[in-house]
């Protein structure tokens, strides 16, 4: 596979905004609190392959651990302004995950963004639920010569009584408007296609997508470009699961240095970002020890 994106310098400077959230992570064998999200998982992989790494995010004060956490990483925080900070319990066997949202901090907004994009080349959206990220943020984003990139599943659930459900956003369409490349996982594109009533090149000719990044767990996944061309990839072996909390994070962040920054082939970039995925199952690419919040 030979396809590249043309015209684009060298990229060096990730914007990555979502909930960075207090986890406590449930499966066989392990209960933990950590910090979580998008931010942090995307936030670091970007961060341990080069790139000046800036987080928007809204935690609250007396969350300053999370604060910390970051400070360590050498990324930078704008936050925003919020009485509380997400909190999830993630339940996870094997390939199989269900969560809670008990408490979920204020919106992003449009302003947090204005005061932070100044000299940012790439803006990564990870939203971990529909009311993560205010509507009006998802206009501002497009940018001439900004990629913006997205990891729908916070546009795929509903939160219903502290429950998360599946369900489709009604701020996925801004959403899909601002990007140019996202990443689902399989169900999770398939719920948007039914939604929407369309194929996938359908959708992404609508969208003016140039890739799509379908995921299936230790299954491997596929890239679909806007040509029509798919390109397959498997997940790499392990011979040990630690933790699979964050592996699509970081999966689609080592995928977008990869691809977008280093300007490399679909083929190349999945082989990477696998290797990397399966780094971090196995507790040994962002290991949980510098992601503890004390209780």
């Amino acid at each position: 596979m030979t396809f590249l994106f043309v015209g684009i310098d060298r990229m060096n400077h990730v914007l990555v905004i979502g909930s960075a959230t207090i986890d406590r992570v449930e499966q066989p064998g392990i209960s933990a609190v950590k910090m979580g999200g998008a931010v942090t998982y995307a936030g670091i992989t970007f961060r341990k392959h080069g790139l000046h790494t800036a987080v928007v995010s809204n935690i609250a004060t007396q969350d300053a651990a999370l604060f910390r956490i970051l400070r360590r990483q050498d990324i930078q925080l704008f936050n925003g302004v919020t009485k509380t900070t997400t909190m999830f319990v993630n339940h996870v066997d094997g390939d199989e995950r269900w969560q809670e949202m008990p408490v979920r901090a204020a919106p992003i907004t449009a302003g947090q963004l204005q005061r932070t994009i100044r000299g940012v080349d790439h803006i990564h959206l990870g939203p971990l639920h529909p009311l993560d990220i205010e509507r009006g943020l998802l206009r501002l984003a497009p940018k001439k010569g900004i990629w913006v990139t997205l990891d729908v599943q916070g546009y795929v659930r509903r939160i219903e009584k502290g429950k998360v459900r599946p369900g489709i956003s009604e701020d996925l369409h801004e959403a899909l408007l601002a990007c140019t490349v996202i990443k689902a996982e399989r169900t999770e594109l398939q719920a948007i296609l039914d939604a929407y009533q369309l194929r996938i090149d359908e959708l992404m000719n609508a969208y003016k997508l140039s890739e799509i990044v379908i995921t299936n767990g230790s299954e491997g996944g596929r890239v679909v470009l806007m040509s029509g061309e798919a390109v397959s990839y498997k997940a790499r072996r392990v011979n040990q699961i630690v933790d699979t909390t964050g592996a699509g994070d970081v999966f689609f962040a080592a995928y977008l240095v990869s691809r977008l920054h280093q300007r490399h082939s679909v083929d190349v970039a999945c082989k990477h970002a696998a290797l990397v995925a399966a780094k971090q199952v196995q507790g040994r690419y962002i290991p949980e020890d510098c992601l503890r919040v004390e209780t």
